[in-house]
């Protein structure tokens, strides 16, 4: 009953919302930013948390915390980072919430930073938000439909820095295989989000569409671990690490792999706690059934 109780609360909030949007927009804008404070606030204060979410775990894994991010993406990122001695931050996210992406707790840290989002709210709240908490830090938020095709002259022209990228993550929801094979940059570290219902032996991913859109709760999206380990070692990137709740992988550029463990994606494929094998199975099975590209 709490739960439908929620949902309708959102319901009526989202359609209040919508009319006056098309009524005033300037309100509409001061309210969404308002409301939004209080929910970023406490993201930025949080403490760090940890809850591991599958069993297989790798040493990596120990590092593993939650404080802005989605799941426990900050404590991997942050053990990266501290490896490599990385002073200066910049990054580049594609893909984002306002209150909740794997950049958000580096920007005390970063010189530099672009994020990328086709949604106009996020874009216009995280924008206002970067300016009240964080005025002094060249932090670009840009609202743009990601494809294949504009991937590399959107960063050429939006990232403002004479140094190369350290820290890259693109979550897209749809076509990051594609992303990630055009890009003709070469972070220092990349975290690619896959879809862990394709199994850890399928090298697939959904087929490419500048206008793919994941419908929520679907279980059709992205690419493989295995497909995106096939194209990051083509690429000269190495697995060195995937967060126990089986969402991100995150892969170290060759120069700098001597510094990690380089993981097999098969024996690390992760399997969250939350699904049983009867479930999984039936959903892959499903999945597999669908129109995909394989490699």
């Amino acid at each position: 009953m709490g739960l439908g109780l929620s949902r309708k609360i959102r319901t009526i909030k989202n359609k209040t919302l919508e009319k006056i949007k098309k009524s005033n927009l300037t309100i509409y804008k001061f309210l969404i930013i308002f409301g939004s404070l209080f929910k970023f606030i406490s993201k930025l204060i949080r403490r760090k948390k940890t809850k591991f979410y599958s069993n297989n775990l790798d040493d990596i894994n120990r590092f593993e915390f939650k404080k802005t991010s989605q799941n426990n993406e900050d404590g991997i990122i942050n053990h990266i980072i501290n490896t490599l001695k990385i002073t200066n931050l910049n990054f580049v996210e594609i893909g984002f919430d306002y209150y909740e992406n794997n950049c958000l707790n580096l920007i005390n840290r970063t010189k530099t930073g672009l994020f990328i989002d086709g949604s106009g709210e996020k874009v216009l709240i995280l924008r206002w938000l970067l300016k009240i908490f964080f005025p002094f830090r060249n932090i670009k938020v840009l609202k743009e439909m990601i494809n294949k095709d504009n991937i590399n002259l959107l960063i050429s022209k939006n990232f403002y820095s004479d140094s190369e990228i350290d820290f890259m993550s693109i979550d897209v929801d749809g076509i990051d295989y594609y992303i990630f094979e055009n890009l003709r940059f070469n972070p220092k570290i990349i975290c690619l989000e896959y879809n862990f219902w394709f199994g850890s032996e399928e090298k697939c991913s959904v087929p490419y569409s500048d206008n793919f859109s994941w419908e929520m709760g679907s279980t059709y999206s992205g690419a493989s671990l295995s497909a995106l380990c096939f194209l990051a070692k083509r690429k000269d990137y190495h697995l060195i690490a995937i967060d126990s709740s089986g969402v991100n992988a995150f892969f170290i550029r060759g120069d700098l792999k001597e510094n990690f463990q380089i993981l097999d994606p098969q024996k690390s494929f992760k399997i969250p706690n939350k699904y049983n094998n009867e479930e999984i199975e039936l959903a892959k099975k499903e999945l597999l059934n669908r129109d995909l590209t394989f490699f």
